[in-house]
């Protein structure tokens, strides 16, 4: 407790809060805790409590996050929490890595996908982990994320039923429910360190979470966030589309006065990146916007300089609310509602929850202050719902045939379950299971082992179960065997070339791509794309993958990346999580091919490396280089150093001159050059 007391209150003599005494008291005992309190009421030094604790026994933890960026945190944390007590590893990179990192680290920080690959390859290293801490247990009922979390606390638990589960969360309404099924002890409370204030406006009018009037509004929101700034406080405030938030936060940006601001922000904008450029202008003014369109880097910045306090006001969409760590003195809610499947609905308590959450921030405030607007007396009825009910339960979403086929197959694979009894009973130790009753996954079950057999992932023998090659590959591979599938039959399709837009529009069909939604006015843009693969779409899918090959094949051309987006009405975020899926899977394509079409391997490895960097094939040589990304590397080839020994034996004052290149940087690409074997002299 000393070393959590140095880290979190500087070594002062602080007593702990009520329900991290109870969950520290359970984890003494060595029982499973489950903790559902507010946001920022010290969950995670219950968590950091367990590590230590089984350090001192000499025993390892896994830390489990729902997101890459909050497992960087955690990490950090852990690392200045451990030093000289236990070694930190954060792992949340390639998922066909082995499982060599749980014995060279004692603690293994990382994301659920990971822990789900590592699972795939080796179950029993669960036999190595004594403490689990499992970060935002909701996320179990989210229907991307939640299938991945499930099967990990099940198998960890059938694994080693010693095993300890630290469960964390800040919005579960059944709570006693997900602890029974974890074996867990629930420790639940309202409380938080700082305390949350909960407005409605309406109609120009502030009202309390009573809906009593306490203030009236002239200007509505842009005069509520001035008042907050004035105060010292900064704002988070939710919208529910890209352009709205970036339209929001471009209309408050020139009503603040830049004199308040140090001026000294910047976004360093690279290939015209239009969402780097405007929040670039708009930093300055204090304000910025955040959502899935921008790249890593630009996400990164707006992050990090609202948490430093340079920024003030950040416009997002509610992607940012779910497990970023990113609290602000006022929480403001502007849409309640979302438009999808063609029409407009309104949101879940649970995502209401997770937002007013952020309101609040630890060591500043003395209280948060969380606003939600309502346009209509409809609005103003579901705001009340919300305050009488709560979030809802938190259910299960295992009950789909693609998430019991790609978790059927890795079981197999790995020899976990071996007979079609096994299987039964591990998918009866399931969430899913527990809250709808013993054999609902047994249909799905047998669908699977059936589709399976027939396209050769494996075999069965009466009741006994065994991995083909096919399968063992595409388990060890981490992709859905449907993936697999489509790219074997395009592997047996024809013994011709397969030209690199045909590969792209079937690795775009796998369903391990998140492909774009095909809107009207693209049926023109694709109708050469199709002539020329020689394919008729059937259907919207067919559509949503000719889209996202075609804005691929822009990118592996060298595209610039603002054209990208407005050919396409996407940001650079979304084109940097389609590049790096599809790079993936033309590797897995790459792996499969070396089975299966040996000529194609090679390829299928060019194609994901001009998937990962953006390039022609013409400039492969250049880009290996430090320092040299896509543009520079066209700016050298455009300028006759095709290769290193060109480079190797130019000037530096040859290569200084060329534009994005300093003279420093030419003598690094030089010295790079001639250490890589470039020289000829």
């Amino acid at each position: 407790m000393e070393i959590i007391k140095s880290y979190y209150f500087s070594g002062k003599d602080v007593g702990l809060y009520e329900h991290q005494q109870r969950s520290i008291d359970e984890i003494e005992q060595g029982r499973s805790v489950l903790v559902s309190v507010p946001t920022a009421s010290g969950k995670s030094l219950i968590a950091y409590y367990s590590i230590i604790r089984a350090a001192k026994m000499g025993l390892k933890s896994m830390y489990i996050c729902p997101l890459k960026a909050l497992a960087r945190e955690k990490y950090e944390e852990l690392r200045e929490i451990g030093k000289g007590l236990f070694n930190v590893v954060l792992s949340i990179g390639d998922l066909d890595a082995g499982t060599d990192i749980v014995n060279r680290f004692d603690v293994i920080v990382c994301t659920s996908e990971k822990a789900d690959s590592l699972m795939h390859h080796n179950p029993d290293y669960f036999n190595e982990i004594a403490v689990l801490v499992i970060d935002e247990i909701h996320n179990i009922g989210d229907q991307t994320r939640g299938p991945t979390l499930e099967i990990l606390c099940t198998t960890a638990r059938i694994v080693n039923p010693d095993i300890q589960i630290v469960a964390l969360s800040a919005t579960l309404q059944n709570a006693p429910q997900i602890g029974q099924w974890l074996n867990a002890s629930v420790v639940k409370s309202d409380f938080r360190p700082v305390p949350l204030e909960k407005f409605v406006i309406f109609r120009d009018k502030l009202l309390n979470d009573e809906f009593g009037q306490v203030d009236t509004l002239k200007m509505g929101i842009y005069e509520l966030i001035k008042k907050i700034l004035f105060d010292g406080g900064q704002v988070l405030l939710f919208l529910n589309t890209r352009k709205r938030a970036e339209k929001f936060a471009s209309d408050i940006s020139e009503q603040m006065d830049e004199r308040m601001f140090p001026g000294d922000i910047e976004v360093i904008s690279e290939n015209g990146d239009r969402n780097a450029e405007s929040i670039n202008r708009m930093a300055k003014r204090g304000v910025a916007f955040h959502h899935a369109g921008l790249n890593s880097s630009v996400r990164t910045f707006v992050e990090e300089n609202f948490k430093s306090g340079r920024l003030k006001v950040i416009t997002a969409t509610p992607t940012l609310a779910a497990g970023i760590n990113l609290p602000a003195r006022a929480v403001i809610i502007r849409d309640l509602t979302r438009f999808s499947d063609g029409y407009s609905s309104y949101i879940s308590n649970m995502e209401i929850e997770q937002m007013l959450g952020r309101a609040g921030r630890p060591k500043y405030d003395t209280s948060g202050e969380a606003y939600i607007f309502c346009p209509s007396q409809g609005a103003v009825d579901k705001v009340k719902d919300f305050f009488e009910k709560g979030v809802e339960p938190v259910e299960s979403a295992m009950g789909k045939e693609k998430i019991v086929r790609f978790n059927t197959l890795a079981l197999i694979s790995n020899h976990f379950c071996t007979t079609i009894d096994s299987l039964y009973s591990f998918f009866d130790s399931t969430l899913y299971t527990s809250q709808n009753g013993e054999g609902t996954l047994k249909d799905y079950v047998d669908q699977v082992i059936s589709y399976l057999e027939n396209y050769g992932f494996i075999k069965t023998k009466g009741q006994i179960l065994s991995s083909e090659k096919l399968g063992t590959i595409t388990a060890n591979l981490y992709i859905d065997p449907e993936t697999a599938k489509i790219l074997v039959d395009m592997f047996e399709e024809t013994q011709e070339d397969i030209s690199v837009p045909r590969l792209l529009y079937n690795i775009c069909k796998t369903p391990d791509i998140f492909t774009l939604f095909p809107n009207r006015d693209d049926y023109a843009l694709l109708s050469d794309f199709f002539d020329e693969i020689s394919e008729t779409p059937e259907d919207e899918d067919d559509i949503a993958a000719g889209k996202t090959a075609l804005m691929l094949l822009d990118w592996i051309n060298e595209v610039p990346i603002y054209e990208i987006e407005e050919k396409f009405s996407v940001g650079a975020g979304d084109i940097e999580s389609r590049k790096s899926s599809a790079e993936w899977i033309s590797m897995a394509a790459s792996r499969l091919a070396a089975e299966f079409r040996r000529e194609l391997s090679y390829p299928l490895d060019i194609l994901s490396l001009r998937l990962k960097e953006g390039i022609r094939d013409d400039i492969m040589a250049l880009i290996s280089l430090p320092g040299i990304g896509r543009v520079r590397a066209r700016r050298l080839y455009e300028n006759g150093f095709k290769k290193p020994s060109d480079i190797a034996n130019a000037t530096v004052q040859s290569i200084a001159v060329l534009r994005g290149f300093s003279k420093t940087m030419a003598e690094n690409v030089i010295k790079s050059s001639k250490a890589a074997g470039g020289s000829t002299e």
